[in-house]
């Protein structure tokens, strides 16, 4: 007797149909572990060339600063020869005008007769030596130095873009700079060369906290040489004044005096006893300084030094500088340097490319791709770096440290991609929607 089974085989179908959901689930997931790794893949590439570029430019901002206080140092240097020819001629003219006195005083004739002689030699080297050394020092400053500075400035957004290509391959070779990243460097390259710093240039007051930093630069030595000799008589005084002052753009003067002053009931008397000064200048220049007090306090004796001098002439003139825009101004500065990265969607190892390149034949016989939808043909990634200034530690005064270009403390940090950035280049692919927020 045969026995009938007219369920045989509904196992087997039940098997199939579930080997073809763990298999369509087995193609799912990978291609979802494929996709998120290359997508992470190109994310970090993204942020490690938004960090290489920004970190150029910071690196470029500090090099600037460097070169600016390289360029401060060079002008008080240059202060302080100006002071020395000043001083050297101040005691040449004091021992010359004590030798006059002393030739009649026997014991006294002879040693400052040599000492007259002896500093008078040392003078004339010093006036002879020095003004070359000036004008090294200022030639240095407006040719070498601040053009360094304006090349280092043109320098850095071409750099900054080149690193961009060389890190992204480094860190994922099949990795693409987007066109769009043109497009944010082109943001980037405005703000850099129009919104962030500018050239400041003689004339007009573009320099004007420039050479206020200058004169607050000088040494104890260039700031003021004064000092009043004790003297024991009544209504009778010795004031020493001497100070090497930065007149407008174009000069340095130094100017210093020692008179003897008597001070009567209804009059005045000064008398010069030592006098002498010295200037560095491109042109003439009929600003007056206050030489430490001399102009004031020994009129007569400054009025002799300032006839009697000859100025030097090398002097190019206080450098000009590139500095932030609106410098002195708080609050917190930043530049943003975003990069957009792209891999092909050919490049992308998912299930389709490996087992069905062609696609699988669907019940109606047509074939049916595997291939995720991607956005823009591809996966799309943005990174961004932010350049910023921050001292490593706060000042020992207390008081806040401003953005400039005088200290080097430009750093660089990985920050979120704005909006604004996001909205600028997703329309560049024809898209609607944002192709570096979605995933793929």
């Amino acid at each position: 007797m045969k026995s009938h089974r007219p369920h045989s085989g509904q196992a087997l179908v039940v098997m199939l149909a579930l080997m073809a959901c763990l298999l369509g689930a087995f193609l799912l997931v990978f291609n979802v572990g494929q996709v998120v790794n290359d997508k992470i893949k190109l994310t970090n590439a993204a942020d490690a060339a938004a960090y290489s570029a920004a970190a150029w430019e910071a690196r470029s901002l500090n090099f600037q600063a460097y070169l600016n206080r390289a360029m401060v140092a060079n002008e008080v240097a240059t202060a302080q020869l100006v002071s020395l020819r000043s001083w050297a001629q101040y005691v040449d003219t004091l021992t010359t005008n004590a030798d006059r006195i002393t030739r009649y005083i026997p014991p006294l004739a002879a040693p400052m007769r040599a000492l007259a002689q002896g500093w008078g030699r040392i003078n004339a080297g010093m006036q002879r030596a020095l003004p070359p050394m000036e004008a090294a020092l200022s030639l240095w400053n407006t040719q070498a130095l601040s053009t360094a500075q304006s090349v280092a400035h043109q320098q850095a957004l071409l750099a900054a873009a080149d690193l961009v290509q060389h890190v992204a391959v480094a860190n994922e070779p099949r990795a693409q700079v987007a066109a769009a990243s043109r497009v944010l460097q082109v943001r980037n390259a405005e703000v850099w060369q129009h919104n962030f710093t500018a050239k400041y240039q003689r004339g007009g007051r573009d320099l004007a906290r420039y050479t206020r930093l200058l004169a607050d630069s000088r040494d104890g030595f260039s700031r003021s040489r004064r000092n009043d000799l004790p003297v024991s008589l009544p209504l009778i005084s010795l004031p020493r004044r001497g100070g090497t002052d930065l007149l407008g753009e174009y000069s340095w003067r130094g100017v210093d005096t020692m008179s003897l002053h008597l001070d009567l009931l209804l009059d005045h008397v000064e008398t010069p006893l030592g006098w002498g000064a010295a200037e560095q200048r491109r042109r003439v220049v009929t600003q007056r300084g206050e030489h430490g007090g001399s102009i004031s306090r020994n009129p007569r004796a400054s009025r002799l030094a300032q006839r009697q001098y000859r100025p030097a002439g090398s002097y190019q003139g206080v450098p000009e500088i590139r500095d932030v825009v609106t410098p002195g101004r708080s609050g917190a500065r930043s530049l943003l340097y975003s990069v957009a990265l792209q891999l092909p969607e050919r490049s992308i190892a998912t299930a389709d490319r490996l087992l069905a390149p062609a696609g699988l034949a669907a019940a109606d016989g047509q074939l049916e791709s595997l291939a995720p939808a991607y956005a823009g043909n591809g996966l799309h990634a943005l990174g961004s770096a932010e350049v910023y200034f921050q001292r490593p530690a706060a000042r020992l005064d207390g008081r806040e440290e401003y953005p400039s270009l005088f200290n080097p403390y430009w750093q660089v940090r990985l920050t979120a991609t704005p909006a604004s950035e996001r909205s600028v280049i997703a329309p560049l692919r024809g898209l609607g929607t944002d192709p570096y927020a979605v995933l793929p």
